[in-house]
């Protein structure tokens, strides 16, 4: 990724990021040479002094010691052995992550979308990126100015309608996942699931595991994916506009409030404090790995006073204190987000019961 090397492991399906130094010694471990035997060819062949050699076998001890504690290395013990296979052609149905337990519901999606990304590879990448985009700004601008100027309050609308958009509610964000898994099959990056997350433990998200994304090598690859959701929602916004624009009775009162919730998901999927679309895509444009989970582990050893692992204790200064910042602002964000959930749950219902009663 980036010219970055990356480990891929089968077994557990994780990327490890290496260094090139480290790249170039991944050919000599193959079970043929013991660490010593790798410290002499090196020192031999480079011609290097006595302290300059002692320096690298440190730094090989660092790298062996990491990838066997990674289970990386053949018969360290430490990687889950299970039946091997690759986490895209199987494996749990039940996953968890950082504050995130995530439940797979299919992993059929590739073979459903081939026969659709085959004949959009056929098409211009920019010409399909413009239109997308385009059509998308477009989509939000129109539907959002709807909901403000042409539809009535959100007070003034039927229970029923509050039930069917709901349930259309549904149909979009499955559409918002499946558009991750589509340019994904146009990108051939393997797409492992579609499956619903507890985010905090507590919010239910879907999700399309888009892990193997880091197999891309350009950014722009990688934050178009990311945003693919967010632009397929807005050419919905903009149907739903017209729609609500175009009706009257239940179904004007049915488009409103897809149109609120439509504009209130656009700003979680686009909130770069949660690990949301936005998020990934910031990341990606900027060429970073793994930042939410770099900035969470710094923070809980700077907490714990515990020392740092090697690859962000190499970090200056200034990327700590961003990273820091960023962690700190994230669990503040979550902390202010389950407490206004939980305080405005009995107004949620006070007004969901009120508009159910007309």
């Amino acid at each position: 990724m980036d010219d970055i090397p990356l480990i891929f492991d089968p077994v557990t399906g994780h990327y490890h990021r290496i260094t090139r130094s480290a790249e170039a010694l991944l050919g000599y471990l193959d079970g043929t040479r013991t660490r010593d035997d790798l410290v002499a060819h090196f020192s031999e062949n480079v011609r290097v002094d006595q302290a300059r050699a002692d320096a690298f076998s440190r730094q090989l001890d660092t790298f062996l010691t990491g990838l066997e504690r990674s289970g990386l290395l053949e018969g360290s013990g430490q990687a889950d052995q299970g039946t091997g296979a690759s986490p895209s052609a199987g494996g749990k149905r039940f996953r968890t992550s950082m504050l995130m337990p995530r439940v797979v519901l299919t992993r059929s999606l590739p073979t459903v979308l081939e026969p659709v990304a085959r004949v959009l590879r056929a098409l211009p990448d920019r010409l399909i990126v413009v239109l997308a985009t385009l059509g998308a700004v477009t989509g939000y601008a129109f539907g959002f100015h709807t909901l403000f100027t042409g539809t009535p309050g959100l007070r003034d609308l039927s229970g029923p309608a509050f039930l069917i958009a709901t349930g259309v509610m549904l149909l979009i964000v499955l559409a918002h996942e499946s558009a991750h898994a589509l340019v994904a099959q146009y990108l051939k990056v393997p797409i492992r699931g579609l499956g619903v997350a507890l985010l905090f433990y507590f919010m239910p998200v879907a999700y399309v595991d888009r892990t193997d994304a880091y197999r891309l090598r350009g950014r722009g690859g990688r934050v178009l994916l990311a945003m693919a959701g967010v632009l397929s929602d807005g050419w919905f916004c903009g149907v739903v506009g017209l729609v609500a624009l175009n009706s009257s009775g239940l179904v004007q009162h049915t488009a409103a409030f897809l149109l609120g919730m439509q504009m209130f998901l656009l700003i979680v999927n686009l909130n770069p404090l949660m690990p949301s679309d936005g998020y990934t895509a910031l990341e990606a444009a900027a060429g970073l790995t793994n930042m939410r989970g770099r900035a969470f582990t710094l923070l809980r050893h700077t907490i714990r006073r515990q020392p740092l692992p090697e690859h962000l204790a190499r970090f200056g200064t200034g990327a700590r204190r961003w990273h820091l910042t960023y962690a700190l602002a994230s669990v503040a964000y979550g902390c202010f987000l389950a407490y206004a959930m939980f305080h405005t749950i009995p107004l949620s219902v006070d007004l969901a019961l009120s508009v159910m009663g007309r």
